[in-house]
């Protein structure tokens, strides 16, 4: 062995220290504030999250009674058109014939 290979085995350390970590109530409180910071994050996104949900539901639901609203009115109208149909089919089958003047009895 040389001399300097000797030199750097001379001042080498076999022990280590133990890192300790230490905390204070000042870097508790700053951990807490953080964890508190990040809870409230996560609670803020959640509830956006359900806001969102129910905006959509809630156009949904309205789209929905303007669809179920129309097709009551078309039914109505389909309903109108068969039985004015149904009415002029039977009135010549039944032979009945288009009036032109009406007359009216009175009673005395």
């Amino acid at each position: 062995m040389t001399s300097a290979t000797v030199g750097l085995r001379r001042n080498q350390n076999f022990t280590r220290k133990k890192l300790e970590f230490q905390t204070g109530p000042i870097s508790i409180g700053l951990m807490l504030l953080g964890l508190i910071i990040l809870l409230s994050l996560l609670y803020l996104n959640q509830i956006t999250k359900t806001s969102v949900f129910n905006y959509k539901i809630s156009n949904l639901q309205a789209k929905q009674n303007t669809l179920e609203t129309s097709k009551q009115k078309l039914q109505i109208e389909a309903a109108r058109v068969q039985s004015l149909a149904s009415a002029k089919a039977n009135a010549s089958k039944d032979g009945l014939v288009k009036t032109d003047a009406v007359s009216f009895a009175t009673a005395h």
